[in-house]
């Protein structure tokens, strides 16, 4: 694994993921698949991630050079597993609960401003949402299709939610978010509602258990 990344987890998953409940995630159960921009050492770069969702169970694949790694959300047991299937193991770290902020209303210093102009990605019609905070204004595009959105990369580098997550909170899924200057930060591809196996949504039998670094 990466090792840049890998603090990253340590220092950053607490701080993102607020596993959803099972109610959260309302009756979608299937995939998703949809890019992420990442800052690389080359740059920006498109991230390409496959997000599964089952009974209130999310699981996210992170495609390419993460190497077979996985997150795992499993709200019954308010933990979050790191599945590492190049070591052969596995990490996990509990996650409190915690209630999201509605988009109706502002979040501290977050503005959010819903445009009425709707739109279809990928066969799911979502609406415009204008998020803005002190640093900028993000186009988010939500649907209330699919539940709550958990965004994996910023728990790989190590970052607080940016502010139209937490804006957002368990009030939709982003189809599309635009930054202010034209870049499209996340974009869904593909909506693929189907039946998913259960052991997907669990540790395998043969991983090892790796403990985390506590953070300071």
């Amino acid at each position: 694994m990466n090792h840049r990344w890998g603090r990253g987890v340590v220092a950053g998953v607490a701080l993102l993921v607020r596993v959803p409940s099972v109610q959260a995630q309302g009756d979608f159960e299937g995939s998703v698949s949809l890019r992420l921009m990442a800052r690389a050492p080359q740059g920006l770069t498109m991230q390409p991630v496959e997000y599964l969702v089952r009974a209130g169970k999310v699981r996210v694949n992170i495609v390419g050079p993460m190497g077979g790694m996985a997150m795992l959300a499993v709200p019954r047991e308010q933990k979050l597993y790191l599945l590492m299937a190049a070591q052969n193991a596995y990490s996990e770290i509990p996650i409190t609960t915690a209630a999201g902020t509605a988009v109706t209303e502002a979040s501290g210093d977050v503005k959010v401003v819903r445009t009425g102009r709707r739109e279809t990605i990928a066969g799911y019609t979502c609406e415009h949402v204008q998020i803005t905070s002190a640093a900028q204004t993000t186009d988010v595009c939500l649907s209330k299709d699919l539940g709550r959105y958990v965004n994996p990369l910023e728990a790989m580098q190590g970052n607080a939610s940016p502010a139209w997550q937490r804006a957002v909170g368990t009030d939709g899924f982003p189809l599309k978010v635009t930054l202010p200057d034209g870049t499209v930060a996340l974009e869904v591809t593909r909506i693929e509602p189907k039946r998913l196996a259960n052991d997907l949504f669990s540790v395998p039998l043969s991983y090892t258990r790796m403990e985390m670094p506590r953070r300071r």
